[in-house]
């Protein structure tokens, strides 16, 4: 499939959305639905899930695009994949894909609704072998932050604590410290070939040593 420069600026959303429409469909919304996700990504309970996250998937997607079998579907995802972030709710997912199936009912073939809402579920990162290899790179790049050097990968930390400012440190950090442990004791921390030859030593670096951080918070290891 050809691939195209893909960008969270309006001509490239609109420029998706007109690609995506099943053929001879005629759809002039793409304005508005861009406006709406750049609304929902400045959404101030957000720090961490904003536009520049979004910003970053589509930079390291570039660097994978070409590998990519279906490219549409996977910058889809990457919109949509946060489009909904309640920071107490559990399952943001499931809404963030709900509102794209509402947005491309009728307008998008069945077969690219489905194909994104599966993307977009991968990233609920349950710990499940992802086999669709599209998925694969839509976990990893979602999690590329792990693999970032230590000071872009701390800042982004420091964000996604800052959205959970209503708890306590030590209930964040001790939901922290199991999260890191299960990331770490996986067998691959990126499934997709790619990451996993260019970032995993990175991410696991990154993991092992803020987890010792992690447990220095807490005085002591963690359950």
């Amino acid at each position: 499939m050809k691939s195209f420069f893909y960008t969270t600026d309006l001509d490239s959303f609109s420029a998706l959305w007109q690609r995506s429409l099943k053929k001879g469909k005629k759809d002039d919304s793409s304005t508005g639905l861009h406006q709406r996700l750049i609304q929902a990504y400045g959404e101030p309970q957000r720090v961490y899930h904003t536009l520049t996250h979004i910003q970053s998937c589509f930079k390291i997607f570039r660097e994978v695009v070409h590998l990519a079998e279906n490219t549409d579907a996977l910058a889809l995802a990457i919109w949509f994949h946060d489009a909904i972030y309640d920071i107490d709710a559990e399952h943001n997912e499931q809404l963030s894909t709900d509102w794209f199936l509402k947005e491309t009912e009728s307008l998008f073939a069945d077969s690219l609704r489905n194909l994104v809402s599966g993307h977009i579920m991968a990233t609920l990162h349950c710990g499940e072998q992802i086999k669709d290899h599209d998925s694969q790179l839509m976990v990893d790049i979602d999690l590329f932050s792990f693999g970032k050097p230590w000071p872009d990968f701390i800042n982004d930390s420091e964000n996604v604590r800052a959205e959970k400012a209503g708890i306590s440190d030590r209930e964040y950090y001790q939901k922290q410290c199991g999260f890191q442990k299960f990331l770490l004791n996986q067998p691959r921390f990126f499934q997709s070939d790619y990451f996993y030859q260019h970032y995993e030593s990175q991410a696991r670096q990154n993991l092992s040593d803020f987890l010792s951080i992690t447990e220095q918070k807490l005085s002591g290891n963690c359950e």
